[in-house]
């Protein structure tokens, strides 16, 4: 198989969350993962997506979403990309901290590196690369 390179936009509305399944579908049969692996993909880009959406482009609707991905035999590499103005993903508190358990955000970053084989963010937070291994 050679590396197949998919792409979409989505306005920053939670409505458009239903696009992700799709996008999702496609990167399963494309790179014929595991059912294990297809809802790990699809756990961490819902997650990945909907931070961009509420947090990052704050559901300006004038602001859009770019999704990426790469499938080879070896990896699935995707990226996620929003227009606002950027966070440092380390001043981001620890979900598993007792006073943070019952906070009901900041568990996103974590759930991204707990299913993904690495996480890694650039351009102030703006965009977040996810890989899985094959």
């Amino acid at each position: 198989m050679m590396e197949n390179n998919l792409s979409m936009k989505l306005a920053s509305d939670l409505d458009e969350l239903g696009k992700v399944e799709k996008f999702v579908k496609k990167i399963g049969s494309l790179s014929g993962c595991s059912d294990d692996l297809e809802h790990h993909i699809m756990l961490v880009l819902t997650e990945a997506v909907t931070n961009a959406i509420l947090h990052g482009n704050k559901q300006n609707r004038e602001k859009s979403v770019d999704i990426s991905a790469e499938v080879s035999p070896d990896r699935i590499a995707l990226s996620v990309r929003d227009q606002g103005p950027g966070f440092d993903p380390e001043s981001i508190p620890s979900p598993l901290s007792e006073e943070n358990l019952l906070k009901s955000s900041g568990r996103g970053i974590w759930l991204m590196r707990e299913y993904a084989d690495n996480v890694s963010f650039s351009e102030k937070g703006r965009k977040v690369t996810i890989e899985f291994k094959m």
